[in-house]
């Protein structure tokens, strides 16, 4: 269990650095003309350096992929109810990512805090409803074929 969970982090700590930079490239240009590429508050805490404040983008963008991966790792605790593992996925994710918004800059009031949590909120149950059809449709397949092997016998 613990290979896969540090697996799926490190997968995910890829991910989010790459997403994470991706965005504020695309936000950055956006933002200053082309010129920056993280948050002036971010620059600020580096020291004025934006090389600094991009390694710390990258690497809280790679933590917060790698809690996103790993957090999986909730629905295969045979213990813990579904609704239960849903929830504390989501809750981590949300809440990591308002902590990491509001430290690298990327969050600046409560609205926006308010904005990202939902787009994020509405984003996890739209993926966990595709997953959760997809698993229901594998298991019902599998229970058709259970069904036709025991009648074979």
């Amino acid at each position: 269990m613990l290979k896969r969970i540090l697996m799926r982090a490190g997968i995910g700590f890829l991910i989010g650095m790459v997403i994470g930079n991706l965005i504020a490239i695309l936000t950055g240009n956006a933002n200053s003309g082309g010129e920056r590429f993280t948050s002036l508050r971010l620059i600020e805490m580096a020291g004025g350096s934006e090389a600094v404040a991009m390694i710390l983008q990258s690497l809280f963008s790679g933590m917060y992929g790698a809690v996103c991966f790993a957090g999986m790792t909730f629905y295969e605790i045979e213990r813990m109810p579904l609704a239960a593992a849903t929830f504390s996925h989501c809750a981590l994710i949300i809440i990591l990512f308002i902590l990491i918004g509001l430290l690298l800059g990327w969050l600046n009031n409560i609205a926006e805090v308010l904005i990202m949590a939902s787009i994020q909120l509405i984003c996890f149950f739209i993926i966990w409803l595709i997953l959760y059809a997809v698993y229901k449709k594998q298991v019902r397949e599998l229970n058709e074929l259970q069904e036709k092997v025991n009648e074979q016998k």
